[in-house]
């Protein structure tokens, strides 16, 4: 069975200001299966982020739904769990309580929490922090205990929305890398969101390519690199194949959702 079906998703909003009706997406239709790691690439506007968020109950499609294995998403679960690009710790909590926060709000003790804590910390690479606070720590660091609060509460699928986006290149490569190797120990379903072509490739079973608003999906690409995968895979020949062929497939919905962006401005577009 498929651990996630997105089923003829349509998404429409009104536009505060003038009421109009907006479609974000439009019939989009995808399963996901149980453990895998999928990421998806699109236009800015294109409606990636909404998918995230319809996938984690906290936007109701206008049409479709979302089912994880066939029970179906009508708000936010214990079975997924959401990390932004933001790393939004509490800066009055510690590492350790930030890290806890999730499972304290599940009803478990705090000292319990804590205990259940500490070896995810160790596994994204923050073992010695625990006791520091958020302003103490890196942006990188803070982010990897952003991916550790959401481990702890055991969810059966990862939403992660560009969260490396904030990041230096040399820090993003390295997080890319211990992602990778935190997925390979976790084994849970992840669903990623990111503007880099060559980190969805790295990371991804499969790549989702999504067109310019509204969002559809315009192709649907395996990622057949052997496991697990080290920095230099990216300066292979298929590797670099797989790159051209996403951006091949993106640089015309790059420049309508460009377009659609000035028109939404009321900027012109140039001749």
């Amino acid at each position: 069975m498929h651990s996630l079906a997105i089923n003829d998703v349509v998404m429409e909003y009104e536009r505060p200001r003038t009421h109009e009706r907006v479609l974000a997406i439009d019939h989009l239709s995808l399963t996901i299966e149980n453990s895998s790691f999928v990421s998806v690439v699109g236009p800015s506007g294109c409606g990636k982020s909404t998918l995230l968020f319809i996938i984690d109950g906290l936007v109701r499609p206008t049409v479709g739904s979302v089912t994880i294995d066939g029970r179906q998403i009508t708000s936010p679960g214990r079975d997924r769990a959401m990390v932004f690009q933001e790393a939004s710790l509490f800066p009055w909590y510690t590492t350790l309580r930030n890290c806890a926060y999730g499972l304290e709000c599940q009803g478990v003790s705090r000292k319990d929490a804590e205990t259940r804590s500490r070896p995810l910390l160790e596994m994204v690479g923050l073992a010695g922090f625990e006791h520091h606070y958020p302003h103490e720590l890196s942006i990188g660091m803070q982010q990897r205990a952003n991916l550790a609060r959401a481990l702890a509460v055991d969810p059966d699928v990862l939403l992660m929305d560009e969260p490396f986006a904030a990041l230096d290149a040399q820090t993003r490569e390295l997080m890319q890398a211990e992602l990778l190797g935190i997925w390979a120990h976790a084994k849970k379903t992840v669903v990623f969101i990111t503007h880099q072509i060559d980190e969805a490739i790295y990371l991804s079973d499969r790549v989702i390519v999504m067109s310019a608003r509204p969002g559809r999906i315009i192709d649907d690409i395996p990622v057949e690199l052997e496991r697990p995968r080290s920095l230099d895979i990216k300066r292979t020949p298929s590797f670099t194949a797989l790159e051209e062929r996403i951006w091949h497939r993106l640089a015309s919905e790059v420049k309508h959702g460009g377009e659609m962006e000035r028109a939404d401005r009321g900027v012109a577009s140039a001749p």
